[in-house]
């Protein structure tokens, strides 16, 4: 009585250890979406900061009614950064030039990652049949 129950156990195990497989790679597939959307999002906050700020940046510099405002706000915010770009231009032209680079190897490394994550080369018919056994050679191990 034990055999027939252990084989029943053993056949049981074999039809659910590809739906665990199965329900492992959509689990890996989910975490990669998810952190996907948290990094799209902090990029979203970050771009619509920016925004704000040019907002704010056009609103002070068009309206006649803030000229006060420009004399003491902006006007000495572009002297800062112009001086700053007049002394420190060329080092900081080249450090952008190495940062752009490396966002662009990075960029390109994720994309081919990205790419082929999760790629598996499909198996040939001799190697599938010496895996898995066809229902024919099943019943004659049961005989």
């Amino acid at each position: 009585m034990g055999i027939p129950y252990s084989r029943e156990i053993n056949a049981a195990f074999e039809q659910v250890t590809p739906l665990v497989a199965a329900g492992f790679e959509v689990l890996t597939t989910t975490k990669d979406i998810a952190i996907l959307l948290a990094c799209i999002q902090v990029l979203t906050v970050a771009l619509l900061f920016l925004i704000l700020l040019a907002i704010l940046g056009v609103l002070l510099s068009v309206n006649p009614d803030l000229a006060k405002e420009r004399q003491q706000l902006v006007t000495p915010a572009m002297q800062w950064l112009a001086s700053w770009v007049l002394s420190y231009g060329r080092i900081a032209k080249w450090l952008l030039n190495i940062l752009l680079l490396a966002i662009l190897v990075g960029y390109g490394m994720f994309l081919w990652r990205g790419y082929f994550a999760g790629l598996t080369l499909p198996k040939s018919d001799d190697e599938a049949s010496d895996q898995e056994p066809t229902q024919g050679s099943k019943d004659k191990d049961d005989a």
